[in-house]
């Protein structure tokens, strides 16, 4: 059986100098309870929700905020090597993980599966899905690398610039194909919402900041430099009719 990733982890990598604010910001939007802070400096922790199991943490970093994802397996070895296989490249290691970079560059690390978790719903606004932003010159090796590593179908919608990898009970993942012509993959969170108006308002009144507002989805930035979504989508489903 071709090695797979049991469940799906979203950092949300942020400066050190508005760790504690951004923690606090996301803590609300999100109704999730900060665990305690862990690691050599303090620099991890994870976002617990009321339900199911955490797939959110914040880590402290000395650059720019940005995403990377944990995949979490009981087997890393196997699917380290499948990660390769497919054209990821080794990164570093930190302790007994080691990080790789998908082949458009985005950071990603192997970790082990605790348990057998669920993304868990309760119909209101959701943290439920990361979107990979590719530049036009990545789109085709970088959807087919995470559908190949995820196991997951590429669901094409209406608007030709999106495909998804879904998967009952996980993360989302949503996959953007950029006008840049070419660069760096990186990564951003999105947030289902069923009513994004009074969402953006709450946002904006803790701390985000407005950036654009498209037909389906709004573009803010958090306090430590998260861009982030909140779109149309169901949040007891996650499911989107038009992207």
């Amino acid at each position: 059986m071709t090695a797979r990733p049991d469940w799906i982890q979203l950092f949300l990598d942020t400066p050190a100098g508005a760790y504690d604010e951004a923690v606090a910001f996301w803590s609300a939007v999100t109704g999730w309870t900060p665990s305690e802070r862990r690691g050599e400096d303090g620099q991890f922790l994870t976002l617990l929700p009321p339900g199911g199991a955490a797939y959110v943490k914040v880590q402290a970093v000395d650059g720019p905020a940005g995403v990377h994802l944990d995949l979490d397996s009981a087997d890393r070895p196997a699917l380290a090597e499948r990660s390769r296989e497919l054209g990821a490249t080794v990164a570093w290691r930190y302790h007994d993980v080691e990080v790789m970079r998908s082949p458009g560059g985005l950071v990603f690390c192997h970790t082990l599966v605790d348990g057998e978790p669920s993304l868990v719903r309760d119909g209101s606004t959701v943290l439920d899905q990361v979107c990979l932003d590719i530049p036009a010159a990545r789109w085709e090796s970088e959807v087919a690398f995470w559908s190949g590593l995820t196991g997951r179908g590429v669901q094409v919608g209406t608007l030709p610039q999106f495909a998804r990898l879904v998967e009952y009970g996980r993360l989302r993942i949503l996959l953007q194909r950029l006008d840049e012509p070419d660069g760096p993959v990186r990564a951003h969170p999105d947030l289902a919402t069923a009513d994004r108006a009074a969402d953006t308002e709450e946002h904006v009144r803790l701390g985000a900041r407005l950036e654009e507002v498209f037909d389906h989805w709004t573009v803010l930035t958090a306090p430590g430099g998260q861009v982030y979504c909140l779109t149309d989508r169901d949040p007891a489903t996650g499911s989107a009719a038009d992207v």
